[in-house]
């Protein structure tokens, strides 16, 4: 029996959808362990010490970057999930300071969805890509008992502009490109709540991208904030260096209906996951309602970098929020009143 897609919303086909069914950090740990040999010598970010995508060297001005993201369902419509979905992909890119050129599609369906309903999910990451200036050369499609989409996409970057994601400096600001909320809304299933998350979601973070490679040198450290939340990516950014990260987020950092959600009392599914995850010392968590964005898991969520502070402004002019500082430490994170 084929089901009624016209009447179908997709996130039914799934238990989790979007980024917050992301692996968990110890799994991916273990799964780093058990593929790295040892690094290549035209290798300069791979297993050895894992970023948001893989570069290899090219020649003395060019390196390949690549990446692979997929999720489940994290919106209704086909179309919308695809565009979602591949610009998620793409920001992994952005997030190394690359440009992405091209890309192969990663489809899974089970078998009670319609062709056309593919195809329409395939057209909503055609239309983000050519956005983007990418071409799709191709892909792979399977029949599975859960929907996911998503790209394999490559790029490429100066070798000597290329953004890690732990190249943080003491007197830093972080600044991030785009609000939080976007998992608890989704988490409601109001079609009003989604329609908000959904225009959050479809902001490219090529735009934020373009606005820090203008700032040079200044900038230290990127990484996207996606489904361990802005903690989760954050503490991977301090990695093992003695450097503290304080964090205060502005009103405007928040999405207003997702903040109000948030007072209601209302929380993820993954949630507690992001917050058990943490493995540092974290300070000045209550458990408070007003504390709950930093662990809300964000689909093609923004930017988060680690700046020179002398740029904070023409940063904040192009639509970044400053949410917290680095200073010298022992490696824990300090979370402070929520700001106004």
């Amino acid at each position: 029996m084929t089901l009624d897609v016209t009447a179908l919303n997709l996130r039914d086909l799934t238990s989790c959808g979007g980024c917050a069914a992301k692996a968990d950090a110890s799994l991916l740990k273990l799964l780093r362990a058990a593929a790295y040999d040892q690094q290549g010598i035209d290798t300069l970010i791979g297993l050895a010490a894992p970023d948001d995508a893989a570069v290899t060297a090219i020649n003395e001005t060019t390196s390949l970057v690549t990446t692979i993201d997929f999720f489940p369902p994290v919106v209704s419509d086909p179309f919308d999930y695809g565009y979602v979905s591949a610009l998620n992909s793409l920001s992994d890119i952005y997030a190394m300071g690359g440009l992405a050129k091209t890309a192969l599609l990663v489809c899974g369906f089970p078998k009670e969805i319609q062709d056309s309903e593919i195809a329409a999910c395939v057209s909503g990451a055609a239309a983000a890509c050519k956005e983007a200036g990418v071409e799709i050369l191709g892909g792979h499609t399977v029949r599975i008992s859960e929907p996911i989409f998503g790209l394999a996409a490559t790029g490429y970057v100066n070798p000597t502009q290329i953004w890690r994601k732990t190249g943080i400096q003491s007197g830093d600001l972080l600044m991030l490109s785009k609000a939080l909320g976007v998992g608890v809304l989704l988490s409601t299933r109001h079609a009003s709540d989604e329609t908000m998350a959904l225009e959050q979601m479809k902001i490219s973070n090529l735009g934020a991208r373009n606005s820090l490679a203008d700032l040079g040198t200044a900038v230290h450290a990127v990484t996207d904030v996606t489904g361990f939340g802005l903690i989760g990516h954050l503490s991977e950014m301090l990695g093992g260096f003695a450097l503290d990260a304080q964090v205060q987020l502005p009103s405007q950092a928040v999405l207003p209906q997702a903040q109000v959600l948030f007072e209601s009392g209302r929380r993820t599914s993954a949630d507690a996951r992001n917050r058990e995850a943490i493995d540092r010392e974290v300070l000045g968590l209550t458990g408070s309602n007003s504390q709950a964005a930093l662990f809300d898991p964000q689909t093609n969520g923004g930017l988060l970098a680690s700046i020179d502070p002398a740029f904070e402004f023409q940063l904040v002019e192009q639509g970044f929020v400053t949410v917290g500082k680095v200073v010298t430490g022992s490696g824990k994170i300090e979370v402070l009143s929520i700001a106004n």
